[in-house]
């Protein structure tokens, strides 16, 4: 009856581990996405369009600052 219980916390601990590093993935092509808004945002008020940027830019890192952290 050992062995089952074996197979089941390895199979666990390997799962763990899978969404681990997908969650590290996922992180890290969301912190990518924010760093492309700000680049974006950012040529679309020097090029004069204004429109809630500023707003969006200030939310947009508070966000990526707090992902960063998790």
């Amino acid at each position: 009856m050992r062995r089952p219980i074996e197979a089941v916390k390895n199979f666990c601990l390997i799962q763990l581990e899978l969404l681990k590093t997908r969650e590290q993935k996922l992180r890290k092509e969301i912190e990518d996405c924010h760093i492309q808004r700000e680049f974006l945002s950012t040529i679309l008020k020097d090029l004069g369009n204004t429109k809630a940027i500023e707003v969006d830019k200030v939310k947009n890192l508070l966000t990526t600052m707090r992902d960063i952290k998790k």
